[in-house]
C-alpha cells in the first residue's frame, strides 16, 4: 500500500509541476511584449530549455515505477522531438526564416513536448498495465 502511495505522489508531484511549467510558459512567455523584445535565438533557448526540464521531471518522476518499455517510449518521443525542435531551429537560425507551415509544425511539436498530455498518457498506461 506504500509503495502505491509513493508511486501515486511522485505521478501527481511530476504532473503539477510540468501543468505549473506550461502554464508560466503559456502565460509570460508567449505574451507580445517578450516576443518582441526578445531574439530569436534567446527563444530557441528558451523552447529548448523548457522541453529539457519537462523531459527531466518526467523521467525522474515515472523512472522509479514505470516499466523500462515505458521509459524507453518517452525517451523515445522527446529524443525524435528534440532532435527535430533542433534540426528546424539550426535551419531557422543559420539559413533562413521558416514558412509558416513548418514554424506551426515546430509551434505544435514544442506544445505537445512541454504539455503534460503526454506525461498523462504515460501515467495512464503505467496504470493499465
Amino acid at each position: 500500500m506504500q509503495r502505491l502511495a509513493n508511486r501515486r505522489l511522485f505521478f501527481f508531484g511530476g504532473l503539477i509541476i510540468i501543468t505549473i511549467l506550461y502554464s508560466l510558459y503559456n502565460l509570460y512567455l508567449l505574451d507580445e511584449h517578450f516576443f518582441e523584445i526578445t531574439s530569436r535565438k534567446t527563444r530557441h533557448m528558451i523552447k529548448f530549455g523548457s522541453v529539457l526540464i519537462v523531459y527531466c521531471i518526467g523521467f525522474f518522476s515515472l523512472k522509479r515505477y514505470s516499466p523500462i518499455w515505458l521509459m524507453q517510449i518517452w525517451n523515445i518521443l522527446y529524443a525524435g522531438g528534440l532532435l527535430l525542435l533542433i534540426l528546424f531551429g539550426i535551419y531557422d537560425q543559420w539559413i533562413r526564416a521558416l514558412s509558416q507551415p513548418f514554424r506551426n509544425l515546430v509551434i505544435t511539436c514544442h506544445e505537445f513536448l512541454i504539455s503534460p498530455v503526454l506525461y498523462v498518457i504515460m501515467g495512464i498506461i503505467n496504470s493499465a498495465r
